[in-house]
């Protein structure tokens, strides 16, 4: 497939099969990642991939996290909600976890930002290329004491977001507005 029909049939695949994703394939992504551009080439990414109980850990990090989004955490009619984001969490193939570094210069840390963004979309497209579908999430969820402990993360990392990754067990359709009008030519 080329590039052009590579970015636009790639979807946002929430729905993924049980099927585990090679670690060969993974680093292959990984590697188109890592040669986005970046300005001064500061490289600021870093990912991490979780599997087995990392994994499990995760799921137990992310719903502990939701639970403290709700007004009565233990509520009974709420405990399968929480069970059910833990097992989908679980179940997920693979999960990346994507970090940058957060300079103390204002326009390198807005550029290594957008530089991280870029790594996750090559590496989003370059699983798309392989029949593998990704659905990046984002939120406060980056931010949780517990999480950022469970990476070990120093003060100037940030998580840009996390990467679910699988095998698609269902592709959305999707449709998006013509460029014509979303574009302005001036001359």
């Amino acid at each position: 497939m080329d590039v052009l029909e590579l970015i636009k049939t790639r979807r946002s695949v929430a729905r993924m099969k049980p099927d585990s994703v090679d670690r060969d394939l993974i680093e292959r992504v990984l590697e188109a990642a890592v040669w986005v551009p970046n300005h001064r080439l500061t490289e600021p990414w870093q990912f991490f991939v979780l599997q087995g109980e990392a994994k499990r850990r995760f799921a137990e990090i992310r719903r502990d996290f939701r639970r403290t989004a709700l007004p009565n955490p233990d509520a009974p009619e709420v405990q399968p909600a929480l069970e059910r984001l833990y097992t989908e969490t679980v179940q997920t193939p693979t999960i990346i976890v994507v970090t940058a570094f957060v300079a103390e210069d204002a326009e390198t840390r807005e550029e290594d930002m957008w530089a991280t963004f870029a790594a996750t979309y090559a590496l989003m497209l370059g699983s798309w290329s392989f029949g593998v579908g990704t659905y990046w999430r984002t939120g406060p969820l980056r931010d949780y004491p517990p999480f950022r402990e469970f990476l070990g993360l120093p003060a100037d990392r940030r998580i840009t977001g996390v990467l679910y990754v699988g095998y698609p067990a269902e592709i959305p359709q999707k449709r998006r507005t013509p460029p014509a009008e979303k574009t302005v030519w001036l001359e």
